[in-house]
Protein backbone atom coordinates (compact mmCIF):
# COMPACT_ATOMS: atom_id res chain seq x y z
CA UNK A 1 0.00 0.00 0.00
CA UNK A 2 1.42 3.57 -0.83
CA UNK A 3 1.32 5.79 1.77
CA UNK A 4 0.22 9.29 1.35
CA UNK A 5 3.20 11.43 1.47
CA UNK A 6 3.50 14.80 3.02
CA UNK A 7 5.08 17.65 0.19
CA UNK A 8 7.75 20.47 1.63
CA UNK A 9 8.33 21.96 -1.97
CA UNK A 10 7.74 21.02 -5.44
CA UNK A 11 9.68 22.01 -8.30
CA UNK A 12 7.68 22.98 -11.44
CA UNK A 13 8.03 21.12 -14.54
CA UNK A 14 9.41 23.44 -17.28
CA UNK A 15 6.25 22.30 -19.44
CA UNK A 16 3.82 23.64 -16.57
CA UNK A 17 5.26 26.58 -16.29
CA UNK A 18 5.07 27.17 -20.51
CA UNK A 19 1.27 26.89 -19.87
CA UNK A 20 1.26 29.21 -16.82
CA UNK A 21 2.88 32.00 -19.25
CA UNK A 22 1.67 31.42 -22.18
CA UNK A 23 -1.62 34.09 -20.93
CA UNK A 24 0.71 36.21 -20.11
CA UNK A 25 3.02 36.92 -23.30
CA UNK A 26 1.90 38.09 -26.47
CA UNK A 27 4.72 37.04 -28.21
CA UNK A 28 5.35 33.38 -29.01
CA UNK A 29 7.44 31.40 -26.68
CA UNK A 30 10.34 29.34 -27.74
CA UNK A 31 11.40 27.88 -24.91
CA UNK A 32 11.04 27.47 -21.04
CA UNK A 33 14.64 26.71 -18.83
CA UNK A 34 13.93 25.97 -15.09
CA UNK A 35 17.12 28.30 -13.84
CA UNK A 36 17.91 27.98 -10.47
CA UNK A 37 16.54 26.65 -6.99
CA UNK A 38 16.28 28.69 -3.93
CA UNK A 39 14.15 30.43 -1.94
CA UNK A 40 12.20 31.05 -4.88
CA UNK A 41 12.15 29.06 -8.08
CA UNK A 42 13.09 30.83 -11.16
CA UNK A 43 12.89 29.83 -14.71
CA UNK A 44 14.21 31.66 -17.73
CA UNK A 45 11.65 31.95 -20.45
CA UNK A 46 12.63 32.42 -24.25
CA UNK A 47 10.45 34.22 -26.19
CA UNK A 48 10.23 34.80 -30.11
CA UNK A 49 11.88 38.72 -29.41
CA UNK A 50 12.73 39.34 -25.52
CA UNK A 51 13.49 36.79 -22.72
CA UNK A 52 12.11 36.80 -19.36
CA UNK A 53 12.48 35.85 -15.72
CA UNK A 54 9.74 34.02 -14.04
CA UNK A 55 10.16 33.64 -10.36
CA UNK A 56 7.51 31.14 -8.30
CA UNK A 57 7.50 31.97 -5.13
CA UNK A 58 7.82 29.47 -2.08
CA UNK A 59 4.77 28.39 -0.32
CA UNK A 60 4.68 30.37 2.85
CA UNK A 61 7.80 32.35 2.11
CA UNK A 62 5.70 35.51 1.12
CA UNK A 63 1.99 36.18 0.76
CA UNK A 64 0.13 38.04 -1.55
CA UNK A 65 0.15 41.24 0.07
CA UNK A 66 4.33 40.96 1.18
CA UNK A 67 4.71 40.17 -3.40
CA UNK A 68 2.57 43.17 -4.07
CA UNK A 69 4.84 45.34 -1.91
CA UNK A 70 8.04 43.96 -2.90
CA UNK A 71 6.57 44.93 -7.02
CA UNK A 72 4.93 48.43 -5.77
CA UNK A 73 8.44 48.96 -4.66
CA UNK A 74 10.47 47.59 -7.44
CA UNK A 75 7.63 49.98 -9.99
CA UNK A 76 8.39 52.77 -7.90
CA UNK A 77 11.69 52.90 -8.36
CA UNK A 78 11.76 51.95 -12.03
CA UNK A 79 9.56 55.62 -12.47
CA UNK A 80 11.86 57.43 -10.81
CA UNK A 81 15.02 56.11 -12.97
CA UNK A 82 16.27 53.45 -11.11
CA UNK A 83 17.95 50.63 -12.49
CA UNK A 84 15.74 47.79 -11.25
CA UNK A 85 15.14 45.39 -13.17
CA UNK A 86 10.94 45.48 -13.42
CA UNK A 87 7.79 43.14 -14.07
CA UNK A 88 5.73 41.97 -16.85
CA UNK A 89 1.86 42.61 -16.82
CA UNK A 90 0.16 39.74 -18.31
CA UNK A 91 -2.70 40.05 -20.94
CA UNK A 92 -5.30 40.81 -18.30
CA UNK A 93 -3.16 43.78 -16.59
CA UNK A 94 -2.46 41.45 -13.37
CA UNK A 95 1.26 41.01 -12.56
CA UNK A 96 0.96 37.79 -10.56
CA UNK A 97 -0.25 34.74 -10.65
CA UNK A 98 -1.94 31.97 -8.31
CA UNK A 99 -0.66 28.92 -8.69
CA UNK A 100 -1.75 25.54 -7.29
CA UNK A 101 0.84 23.50 -5.98
CA UNK A 102 0.78 19.98 -4.25
CA UNK A 103 2.26 21.60 -1.53
CA UNK A 104 -0.49 24.81 -0.83
CA UNK A 105 -0.61 28.36 -2.65
CA UNK A 106 2.09 29.33 -4.74
CA UNK A 107 2.49 32.78 -6.74
CA UNK A 108 4.64 33.52 -9.89
CA UNK A 109 5.55 36.66 -11.27
CA UNK A 110 7.50 37.83 -14.40
CA UNK A 111 10.04 39.62 -15.03
CA UNK A 112 12.29 41.69 -17.79
CA UNK A 113 15.63 39.12 -17.88
CA UNK A 114 18.46 40.81 -16.68
CA UNK A 115 21.20 40.64 -19.71
CA UNK A 116 24.89 41.09 -18.46
CA UNK A 117 27.10 39.03 -16.42
CA UNK A 118 27.21 39.59 -12.41
CA UNK A 119 29.99 42.05 -12.01
CA UNK A 120 33.36 41.51 -11.38
CA UNK A 121 34.54 42.47 -8.19
CA UNK A 122 37.10 45.40 -9.02
CA UNK A 123 37.27 49.39 -7.63
CA UNK A 124 35.41 50.10 -10.75
CA UNK A 125 32.68 48.13 -11.07
CA UNK A 126 32.31 48.50 -6.45
CA UNK A 127 32.15 52.23 -7.64
CA UNK A 128 29.43 51.46 -9.73
CA UNK A 129 27.77 49.47 -7.16
CA UNK A 130 27.83 52.07 -4.06
CA UNK A 131 26.31 54.22 -6.56
CA UNK A 132 23.78 52.47 -7.25
CA UNK A 133 22.60 51.26 -3.86
CA UNK A 134 23.17 55.05 -2.91
CA UNK A 135 20.52 56.30 -6.13
CA UNK A 136 18.29 53.88 -4.62
CA UNK A 137 18.22 54.84 -0.70
CA UNK A 138 17.68 58.23 -2.31
CA UNK A 139 14.87 57.81 -4.70
CA UNK A 140 12.96 55.33 -2.50
CA UNK A 141 12.72 58.26 -0.17
CA UNK A 142 9.20 59.13 -1.29
CA UNK A 143 7.98 55.53 -1.73
CA UNK A 144 4.76 54.09 0.43
CA UNK A 145 2.39 51.43 -0.15
CA UNK A 146 -0.83 49.99 1.15
CA UNK A 147 -0.01 46.54 1.64
CA UNK A 148 1.85 44.75 4.53
CA UNK A 149 5.25 43.00 3.45
CA UNK A 150 5.18 41.46 7.11
CA UNK A 151 8.32 42.53 8.44
CA UNK A 152 10.52 45.03 8.81
CA UNK A 153 14.33 44.97 8.97
CA UNK A 154 14.72 45.33 12.52
CA UNK A 155 15.97 43.46 15.66
CA UNK A 156 12.85 40.91 15.38
CA UNK A 157 14.06 40.07 11.41
CA UNK A 158 17.37 40.38 11.94
CA UNK A 159 18.20 38.77 15.79
CA UNK A 160 15.19 37.65 17.11
CA UNK A 161 13.69 35.43 14.56
CA UNK A 162 17.15 33.86 13.55
CA UNK A 163 18.11 33.36 17.19
CA UNK A 164 14.93 30.83 17.08
CA UNK A 165 16.53 28.79 14.76
CA UNK A 166 20.08 28.91 15.64
CA UNK A 167 19.92 28.80 20.14
CA UNK A 168 18.43 25.67 19.51
CA UNK A 169 20.93 23.98 17.06
CA UNK A 170 23.81 25.46 18.89
CA UNK A 171 22.93 24.14 22.44
CA UNK A 172 22.33 20.57 20.71
CA UNK A 173 25.76 20.71 19.00
CA UNK A 174 27.99 22.99 21.35
CA UNK A 175 26.02 22.87 24.64
CA UNK A 176 25.59 25.86 27.04
CA UNK A 177 29.25 27.97 26.93
CA UNK A 178 28.67 28.44 22.95
CA UNK A 179 24.45 29.60 23.65
CA UNK A 180 25.87 31.91 26.29
CA UNK A 181 28.47 33.92 23.92
CA UNK A 182 25.74 33.76 21.29
CA UNK A 183 23.13 35.32 23.80
CA UNK A 184 25.95 37.68 25.38
CA UNK A 185 26.10 38.65 21.44
CA UNK A 186 22.73 39.48 20.58
CA UNK A 187 22.14 41.65 23.72
CA UNK A 188 25.28 43.42 23.00
CA UNK A 189 24.25 44.23 19.27
CA UNK A 190 20.74 45.16 20.74
CA UNK A 191 22.11 47.31 23.38
CA UNK A 192 24.64 49.54 21.03
CA UNK A 193 22.05 49.59 18.62
CA UNK A 194 19.13 50.82 20.67
CA UNK A 195 20.71 53.71 21.48
CA UNK A 196 22.08 54.79 18.34
CA UNK A 197 19.72 57.56 15.92
CA UNK A 198 19.87 55.42 12.90
CA UNK A 199 17.97 56.06 9.46
CA UNK A 200 15.59 53.80 8.97
CA UNK A 201 13.77 53.77 4.69
CA UNK A 202 13.54 51.08 1.92
CA UNK A 203 15.98 49.04 1.67
CA UNK A 204 17.01 46.32 -0.63
CA UNK A 205 17.56 44.09 2.12
CA UNK A 206 20.59 41.83 0.14
CA UNK A 207 22.61 44.12 -2.12
CA UNK A 208 25.31 42.59 -3.37
CA UNK A 209 26.89 41.56 -6.93
CA UNK A 210 24.64 38.47 -7.07
CA UNK A 211 21.68 39.94 -7.04
CA UNK A 212 23.07 42.63 -10.00
CA UNK A 213 24.12 42.53 -13.64
CA UNK A 214 26.18 44.46 -16.16
CA UNK A 215 25.55 45.12 -19.33
CA UNK A 216 27.34 47.65 -21.64
CA UNK A 217 28.47 49.48 -18.61
CA UNK A 218 25.03 49.67 -16.45
CA UNK A 219 24.29 47.75 -13.60
CA UNK A 220 20.93 46.17 -13.74
CA UNK A 221 19.48 45.35 -9.88
CA UNK A 222 17.35 42.54 -9.30
CA UNK A 223 16.04 39.91 -6.45
CA UNK A 224 14.64 42.38 -4.42
CA UNK A 225 12.78 39.04 -2.24
CA UNK A 226 14.61 40.78 0.74
CA UNK A 227 13.34 44.36 0.55
CA UNK A 228 12.00 46.20 3.42
CA UNK A 229 11.83 49.72 5.39
CA UNK A 230 13.92 49.24 8.02
CA UNK A 231 17.50 50.35 9.11
CA UNK A 232 19.68 52.01 6.00
CA UNK A 233 22.82 51.14 7.69
CA UNK A 234 22.34 47.34 7.05
CA UNK A 235 21.56 47.90 3.73
CA UNK A 236 24.87 49.31 3.12
CA UNK A 237 26.86 46.78 5.77
CA UNK A 238 25.13 43.55 3.37
CA UNK A 239 27.53 44.70 0.43
CA UNK A 240 30.31 45.31 3.15
CA UNK A 241 30.22 42.00 4.58
CA UNK A 242 30.19 40.28 0.97
CA UNK A 243 33.55 42.12 0.04
CA UNK A 244 34.67 41.16 3.12
CA UNK A 245 33.96 37.94 2.93
CA UNK A 246 33.73 36.88 -0.49
CA UNK A 247 36.22 38.83 -1.86
CA UNK A 248 38.59 39.37 0.86
CA UNK A 249 41.81 40.01 -1.26
CA UNK A 250 40.36 42.97 -2.57
CA UNK A 251 37.89 44.09 0.78
CA UNK A 252 40.28 47.30 1.26
CA UNK A 253 39.89 49.31 -1.80
CA UNK A 254 36.80 47.87 -3.31
CA UNK A 255 35.19 49.25 0.01
CA UNK A 256 36.90 52.64 -0.05
CA UNK A 257 34.90 52.64 -4.12
CA UNK A 258 32.21 51.84 -2.94
CA UNK A 259 31.48 54.29 -0.79
CA UNK A 260 33.32 56.88 -2.83
CA UNK A 261 30.05 55.48 -5.41
CA UNK A 262 27.07 55.45 -2.49
CA UNK A 263 28.27 59.39 -1.10
CA UNK A 264 28.09 60.31 -4.41
CA UNK A 265 24.39 60.09 -4.57
CA UNK A 266 23.32 59.82 -0.65
CA UNK A 267 24.74 60.49 3.02
CA UNK A 268 24.25 58.10 5.98
CA UNK A 269 24.88 60.08 9.21
CA UNK A 270 28.19 59.11 11.10
CA UNK A 271 26.49 57.59 13.54
CA UNK A 272 25.13 55.31 10.70
CA UNK A 273 28.21 54.46 9.47
CA UNK A 274 29.51 53.98 13.05
CA UNK A 275 26.81 51.26 13.19
CA UNK A 276 28.01 49.35 9.91
CA UNK A 277 30.24 46.76 12.25
CA UNK A 278 27.18 45.73 14.17
CA UNK A 279 25.35 45.09 11.73
CA UNK A 280 27.77 42.97 9.78
CA UNK A 281 27.10 41.03 13.00
CA UNK A 282 23.50 41.43 12.36
CA UNK A 283 23.98 39.94 8.92
CA UNK A 284 26.02 36.53 9.74
CA UNK A 285 22.94 36.07 12.45
CA UNK A 286 20.42 36.70 9.87
CA UNK A 287 21.83 33.99 7.37
CA UNK A 288 22.60 31.39 9.50
CA UNK A 289 19.02 31.59 10.69
CA UNK A 290 17.43 31.77 7.32
CA UNK A 291 19.40 28.68 6.33
CA UNK A 292 18.29 27.18 9.34
CA UNK A 293 15.00 27.59 8.80
CA UNK A 294 14.43 26.74 5.29
CA UNK A 295 16.92 23.49 5.33
CA UNK A 296 14.68 21.92 2.46
CA UNK A 297 16.81 24.58 0.31
CA UNK A 298 20.30 24.11 1.51
CA UNK A 299 20.40 20.68 3.38
CA UNK A 300 21.31 19.82 6.76
CA UNK A 301 24.96 18.04 5.59
CA UNK A 302 26.98 21.53 6.33
CA UNK A 303 24.89 21.62 9.86
CA UNK A 304 27.92 20.07 12.32
CA UNK A 305 30.09 21.33 15.15
CA UNK A 306 32.87 22.15 12.72
CA UNK A 307 30.57 25.17 10.90
CA UNK A 308 28.82 26.42 14.57
CA UNK A 309 32.46 26.39 16.05
CA UNK A 310 33.54 28.86 12.56
CA UNK A 311 30.13 30.85 13.81
CA UNK A 312 30.80 31.34 17.65
CA UNK A 313 34.39 32.09 16.78
CA UNK A 314 33.50 34.95 14.37
CA UNK A 315 30.91 36.17 17.24
CA UNK A 316 33.87 36.04 19.47
CA UNK A 317 35.91 38.11 16.84
CA UNK A 318 33.28 40.92 15.64
CA UNK A 319 32.87 41.82 19.81
CA UNK A 320 36.23 41.87 19.51
CA UNK A 321 36.80 44.18 16.83
CA UNK A 322 33.66 46.51 17.71
CA UNK A 323 35.52 47.01 21.05
CA UNK A 324 38.68 47.95 19.98
CA UNK A 325 37.05 50.24 17.67
CA UNK A 326 35.19 51.89 20.82
CA UNK A 327 38.37 52.13 22.73
CA UNK A 328 40.18 53.68 19.86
Amino acid sequence: MVEQIKVKHTVIHEDSVMDLVKGQLTEEIKEVRFLTRGLNDTYKVVGKNSSYAYRVYRQGWRNLAAIQFELEAIAYLKENGYEAIGTIKGTDGSNVTEIVAPEGERYGVMFSFAEGERPVINPENTFLIGKSLGRLHRLSNGFTSEHDRGFTIDFTHLLDEPASFIRPTIQKYLGDEAVKIFTETLTYLKEELDTAHLEIGFCHGDFHNHNMHIHKGALQVFDFDSCAVGYRAYDVAVSWWNLLHNYKQQEKECWDTFLQGYEQEYSLSEEDMDSLPLFMTARRIWLLGTMLQNRDVWGTNWINETALELFILQLRTDRIGMQKEQEA
